[in-house]
């Protein structure tokens, strides 16, 4: 009985814990386990308690309880112990639950579809789609709306499910390794206990290997730098990760190898001036006429 005492506590603990964290989620196996050990422990006490109460029978008159009764019933409970001990075993997981990953990429506010966006969008969404295409990069000058872009992006892959985490981190004309790689470990959720770039690195790939299907966006990347000193697994190192980048220079992109680039031209006239009239109505601004 100590046993399945103890596997009736390992449940408690695996109930009780998420409950106390309402932003933690219960691993995947867990339920299963779960609905094992309410088998396995049901069949359990069953046998045992029988077996108990066979033993409590004393001898009357020279009669002993039925002996191949209980030979029996101590037979099943030898084949039961290693079930019982079996699913105790399985249930030692490294861990019960896990944080729910922040999901702040919704819909893209001043996001407009212009065809010239769209166009754009189509693009990196096929390299996206594409197999053999891991590094992908957006270019243009300054202001024409890449970061916009790409937020909207990670709007969409998350919506139609073609990726299950997007992460965001901001690379700038000076970038501070420590920092991207803190970015991208908030959004895991993952903390270091150390501070070597180095460490960092092959612990931060680690964990990103961990996500089967992740989408890592680094934003305004001034320089070309080095997505293993980050920590970012790519490629064979891992088939799951696909990294897009955005850039004012297409020789930087060409520089990291990008296997994709897409051009995000200013906007045509025409839509330069329809965003203008929109601006001007949300505002409330009276106009004149020129």
């Amino acid at each position: 009985m100590e046993i399945v005492s103890s596997i009736a506590s390992k449940v408690f603990e695996l109930l009780v814990d998420p409950i106390r964290n309402p932003v933690e989620e219960v691993e995947a196996d867990v339920p299963r386990w779960f609905t094992k050990v309410n088998n396995v422990t049901e069949d359990a006490t069953k046998i045992l308690l029988q077996h108990e109460d066979k033993a409590k029978r004393s001898c009357f008159m020279g009669l002993c309880p039925n002996l191949i009764r209980r030979h029996q019933i101590s037979r099943k409970a030898s084949q039961a112990l290693p079930i019982v001990v079996e699913a105790r075993e399985e249930g030692n997981f490294e861990k019960v639950s896990y944080r729910i990953t922040p999901q702040g990429i919704g819909a893209v506010k001043g996001f407009e579809a212009f065809e010239s966006r769209t166009s754009a969008v189509e693009q990196i969404m096929n390299a996206l789609k594409d197999a053999d295409v891991n590094l992908i990069g957006v270019y243009g000058m300054g202001g024409v709306g890449k970061t916009t872009l790409v937020k909207q992006i990670a709007a969409q892959v998350r919506e139609y499910g073609i990726f299950k985490l997007v992460v965001i981190a901001t690379v700038t004309h000076s970038p501070e390794l420590k920092k991207v790689q803190q970015e991208i470990a908030d959004w895991l959720d993952y903390k270091f206990d150390v501070e070597s770039v180095e460490v960092r690195a092959a612990r931060l790939s680690e964990r990103i290997k961990r996500e089967e299907k992740i989408l890592i966006i680094l934003d305004d990347i001034w320089a070309a730098i080095k997505l293993e000193e980050v920590g970012i697994p790519y490629g064979l190192d891992h088939k799951g990760s696909k990294i897009l980048m955005t850039s004012r220079n297409q020789s930087v992109l060409l520089e990291m190898e990008v296997q994709r680039d897409v051009l995000l031209e200013v906007l045509q006239h025409q839509e330069a001036w329809n965003l203008f009239e929109k601006i001007v109505e949300i505002l409330k601004i009276p106009t004149y006429d020129l």
